[in-house]
């Protein structure tokens, strides 16, 4: 049995247990059906959407559409950034623009990457410059790993960022940044976890900054984004003291952080530093939101969107007993809604 076989096997079932349950719901006066058959009577239908939309996916060789779920909550992201670009467009000189990204380990950072790519700085390229092209080259700069010393980043980063963006060619800087200026737009993204900074404390980040302080001056028209993530890692299956020393660095790291946006990055004065908002678990009112938006009813149907909303707010009072937290970290949210979407909606109790 293909995939399409099994999903028209999954909905027919799914349409007999929607016609037993309305059997069940129709022996109650409506003040007195008992809320578990609600949430059935809803989780199911939003079942159904969800397997047909995938069965009409795979007819059509279609998928989700692609960053569709990671439209949830990043709005004051998206904002912050444009904010900086504004700035960096607005600019006579040309300058690199450093964005500071930085949330836990949950929160999905490759993939606001790709967002941020794809809904905010092509939008911005398009109302703020003259570029025409469409494309964006990333380039991922390995972050140096086991530094006897804080001396040794700058030459690591180089020599890491000259592999790759020429393999196996000897190249200064300054080659590096004409072959970058040469290609439309880039962005240099690396990561920085809470064990990395552990090692050399707040010194880590602002070397790394001097790293593009020192950078060879940019072309005319040259747009160079570097992004730098810094991934709060949470050690919840440590014991009590060394969960409490990861928390502790991470504290810190925020606070260095934070500092930095205050004082406006004024020690470097040849880039642009933006500090974008943490990177946060999602409440139940940003994923509604996400569902009402224009996107998603295109995706879901208009008509059938409150099953939707019914199917969130169930995952979030499931959620809410199981974790005592009403915000969801962005990986497990991932995954929840992808299953929601392609029809895979947990059933609680017993339906005949």
């Amino acid at each position: 049995m293909d995939e399409i076989e099994s999903i028209e096997k999954q909905i027919e079932n799914t349409e007999k247990n929607i016609l037993l349950i309305e059997e069940r719901i129709s022996d109650y006066i409506p003040t007195d059906v008992p809320l578990g058959l609600i949430k059935n009577e809803r989780a199911l239908r939003a079942r159904l959407i969800g397997l047909n939309k995938r069965r009409d996916n795979l007819q059509k060789g279609r998928d989700i559409p692609p960053l569709l779920l990671y439209l949830v909550n990043r709005r004051n992201q998206y904002e912050k950034f444009t904010e900086a670009f504004k700035i960096l467009s607005n600019n006579p000189d040309p300058k690199p623009l450093l964005c500071i990204i930085h949330g836990d380990q949950f929160q999905c950072h490759d993939t606001f990457l790709e967002s941020l790519v794809k809904v905010s700085l092509h939008e911005n390229i398009k109302k703020y410059t003259n570029i025409t092209t469409k494309v964006v080259k990333k380039y991922h700069l390995e972050w140096p790993p086991r530094m006897k010393n804080i001396e040794e980043l700058k030459n690591k980063l180089e020599d890491n960022l000259e592999k790759e963006v020429f393999y196996d060619i000897s190249a200064s800087k300054e080659d590096i940044n004409e072959r970058l200026s040469s290609i439309g737009p880039v962005i240099i993204h690396t990561y920085l976890n809470t064990t990395d900074w552990q090692q050399h404390k707040s010194g880590i980040i602002e070397n790394f900054l001097e790293f593009w302080q020192n950078w060879p001056k940019l072309n005319p028209n040259q747009y160079l984004i570097i992004c730098l993530f810094i991934k709060y890692q949470v050690k919840q299956n440590m014991g009590l003291w060394k969960r409490y020393k990861f928390w502790s660095c991470n504290r810190k790291i925020q606070r260095s952080i934070k500092d930095l946006s205050l004082c406006g990055f004024t020690k470097f004065d040849r880039i642009i530093g933006v500090v974008l908002p943490e990177l946060q678990g999602i409440m139940q009112t940003e994923v509604e939101s996400w569902a009402r938006s224009k996107k998603v009813k295109k995706y879901w149907g208009k008509k059938n969107i409150q099953y939707l909303i019914h199917t969130i707010q169930d995952m979030f009072d499931n959620w809410e007993k199981e974790q005592a937290s009403d915000t969801m970290p962005m990986s497990y949210l991932d995954q929840q809604l992808t299953n929601i979407l392609n029809g895979k909606v947990t059933i609680k109790g017993d339906i005949s």
